[in-house]
């Protein structure tokens, strides 16, 4: 019998959780309610922004005094400004991808360079996609500082550093190609040459490097004090239920839905499903549109002050041979790493269809972060840098790289935020709106993705479904 897909307990600690907020295992309500308007399940970055925007948007209606569209969804109407929210998870809050990332938002130009028939079109997929990125930056710059969000947040650049000659050369070319084609992304782009790449990057052995926009912040400290000003804000309307797994959806005969939690059930008009790589655990028919792969990060403090201050971020490519590393210097001069995964790629139950993020990969795997930094970047050497934290996280793979941000076929008021293949934080912002939007109108992402600024890319076909 195959293992449903759940987040496993006890999780490794990632450096982002080192100080869990008070909230981290909020109940509400000591019983879990029998109903509710709208259940949130999953409590990272995707589910918090999705019931934020819920709960926003419903309030505007009432101001407005209309609240014709909001009583348009299926499974009953809502009450003007009275609509009510659950936030559920399997664990505390934000404990999986979004507080075990890199707090990185940015594309790659190679992504962009990658992306399918991205040259058929004058580049103009290309464009849009680095254009929905920058407004995600934006949107999440937006919300820090309207609700005074304390997350480190910056609108930084970031390098795309390439540490193999031939391949430094391939991308540097198809670049320019597309640049001398006047293709729009290529406008905030920039190459640095092998004659001054090291000096620029810091990185010893550099053969190229991009420069491109990029931010970063403290992901569970985003979360975590937005839901802080959602409970003060919404305390009659917004329920939360942390450690309570959903571990099955049953549909009624009246259009509703039954969550099975392992602590009762409860009915719900309309749910969001923003369990990312744990969505086929409750939706079958995403068996092979969302899988569960598993990564790692690490985390490094430098016993004295390096001169000068790495202030980008980077993703270092190590050749088609071996993969790309992201990277996040903090703001105290500790820097977060990922990647490293042509270490274990070929162990494909150790991470392809792996859920496991309670334990470590291989000690000879964790190794690679020892002398991380030292062996990487000028001026380290030095350092006394020391690996002081490594981690395990999963993400949903999705098979052409693209989120699902759907109204769930043949389940009218289910609604899916999912599959972010590792760059949820560039993707999910606007996302979460849009969902939002569909959830308090009944409508469908054909219904509002061009009008809330997503890619079309981001709806389901058959052939995305895997069905």
């Amino acid at each position: 019998m195959t293992r449903q897909i759940l987040p496993v307990p006890n999780p490794v600690l990632s450096y982002w959780l080192r100080d869990p907020h008070a909230y981290a295992d909020l109940r509400s309500s000591p019983r879990l309610p029998a109903e509710c308007d709208v259940v949130v399940v999953g409590a990272g970055l995707a589910g918090v922004l999705a019931a934020y925007h819920i709960l926003t948007t419903t309030d505007e209606i009432d101001e407005e005094g209309d609240g014709t569209e909001a009583q348009d969804g299926v499974g009953g109407g809502f009450e003007r400004g009275k609509t009510k929210v659950m936030l559920i998870d399997a664990r505390q809050l934000c404990s999986g991808a979004t507080a075990r990332n890199g707090g990185h938002v940015k594309v790659q130009v190679k992504t962009l360079l990658n992306l399918e028939n991205g040259e058929k079109d004058g580049g103009k997929k290309r464009t849009e996609f680095q254009d929905y990125v920058t407004r995600v930056m934006h949107e999440l710059k937006r919300i820090a500082e309207q609700e005074e969000l304390d997350c480190e947040f910056e609108l930084r650049r970031s390098f795309d550093v390439f540490t193999d000659a031939q391949e430094a050369e391939d991308i540097h070319h198809r670049y320019e190609t597309a640049r001398k084609r006047g293709e729009g992304w290529t406008t905030n782009v920039s190459w640095i040459g092998a004659q001054m790449v090291e000096q620029v990057t810091s990185i010893s052995g550099a053969k190229g490097a991009f420069s491109v926009p990029a931010a970063s912040f403290w992901p569970y400290k985003f979360v975590m004090q937005l839901l802080e000003r959602m409970v003060a804000r919404w305390p009659h309307r917004l329920n939360i239920q942390m450690n309570t797994p959903v571990t099955r959806l049953t549909t009624t005969s009246s259009d509703t839905t039954i969550l099975v939690t392992d602590r009762g059930s409860l009915t719900a008009a309309k749910i969001v499903l923003a369990t990312n790589a744990y969505t086929a655990g409750l939706l079958p028919s995403f068996t092979h549109a969302v899988i569960p792969v598993r990564g790692m990060a690490s985390h490094h403090t430098p016993k004295h002050p390096i001169h000068p201050h790495l202030a980008n971020t980077y993703n270092i490519a190590f050749g088609p041979q071996k993969g790309v590393d992201y990277l996040n210097p903090r703001p105290d001069g500790s820097i977060v790493v990922g990647g490293g995964a042509w270490l274990f790629g070929g162990d494909m139950h150790s991470w392809r269809g792996n859920w496991d993020d309670a334990h470590l990969f291989s000690e000879e795997v964790m190794r690679y972060w020892h002398e991380y930094m030292a062996d990487r970047f000028l001026g380290w050497g030095n350092s006394g840098a020391v690996n002081d934290s490594a981690w395990t996280g999963i993400m949903g793979r999705t098979v052409d790289g693209q989120p699902f941000v759907v109204r769930v076929p043949g389940r009218e008021n289910i609604w899916v935020l999912a599959g972010f293949n590792g760059g949820g934080m560039a993707i999910i912002a606007l996302c979460a709106k849009a969902v939002g939007k569909m959830v308090v109108q009944g409508k469908g992402f054909g219904e509002v993705w061009e009008e809330e600024g997503l890619l079309e890319c981001f709806g389901a076909t058959e052939g995305r479904m895997g069905i």
